[in-house]
């Protein structure tokens, strides 16, 4: 039995649906496109059926280009593929394109928002600065619910349930106000996981910090992908939601892969 068959035999149902579906394909989450030569961590790849894997593609598109855009180190930057990865935003998502005339003023208000000054030495126009429009939004948040339930998956050994309920949100990992306000999530996450694979550096391309309990039923998780985005995820039972506080942006595992409007 080759690879993909004893995983498979291993692990029957999709672990995006609920375990609704009987798996069909093994998906990469975080998807390869989120990583430098596409090359991502080892121990990643999850059992789903056909729709979930192919319900996030554009989601894909969208999180690995704003990835790269976020990232300019350079460890992970390649010029190619993010020109490659625009292209393909223009093609399938051009709402969701970055907004490149940004004003000095508008430029200097994204640094304020983001707790950061401007260098003395460059005037605001000629800062590298580009607007995230409000249509990524939810592509990357629909993306972040599927990586919280691969999480899930790969801590707790268990198919989060259709009932179960996942809360995502995310930042850039350049914002100082953005990562500022998740220290509540990043101090409750002691347990530390860091993305490797044999025989190749990663360096920080990927890795996240989490916290989990049987009862109640939960995980807390924060993710980052360099300095590019930062996520914090939920995934917790609908007994352990009845005791949090809702503030809204909770969904059910069962539809958490609708399509965005």
């Amino acid at each position: 039995m080759r690879k993909r068959g004893r995983f498979l035999a291993a692990h029957p149902w999709c672990c995006f649906c609920g375990g609704n579906a009987p798996a069909t394909t093994i998906d990469h989450v975080p998807a390869r496109t989120c990583f430098p030569d596409r090359v991502g961590p080892e121990n990643f790849e999850f059992p789903a059926c056909a729709y979930c894997q192919a319900a996030t593609r554009l989601d894909e598109l969208a999180f690995g280009f704003y990835v790269k855009l976020g990232d300019p180190s350079d460890e992970n930057f390649r010029e190619g593929e993010l020109a490659k990865a625009l292209s393909g935003l223009k093609n399938n998502l051009p709402n969701l394109l970055p907004e490149l005339n940004l004003t000095p003023r508008d430029k200097r208000n994204s640094l304020r928002l983001m707790g950061m000054e401007k260098p003395a030495h460059i005037l605001a126009a000629d800062l590298p600065l580009a607007g995230v429009p409000k249509d990524v939004h939810p592509h990357l948040l629909r993306y972040a619910h599927k990586i919280a339930c691969a999480i899930y998956y790969r801590e707790q050994r268990r198919i989060a349930s259709r009932d179960h309920y996942v809360w995502a949100t995310w930042t850039q990992g350049t914002n100082r106000n953005g990562i500022g306000a998740l220290e509540g999530f990043i101090s409750m996450t002691p347990l530390i996981v860091r993305g490797t694979r044999r025989n190749v550096g990663l360096g920080d391309r990927f890795g996240y910090r989490c916290n989990k309990a049987d009862d109640p039923d939960a995980l807390t998780a924060v993710a980052q992908f360099g300095s590019g985005l930062v996520l914090a995820m939920l995934v917790v039972s609908p007994d352990c939601k009845k005791k949090l506080r809702d503030d809204g942006g909770w969904v059910k595992v069962a539809e958490m892969l609708v399509p965005p409007d």
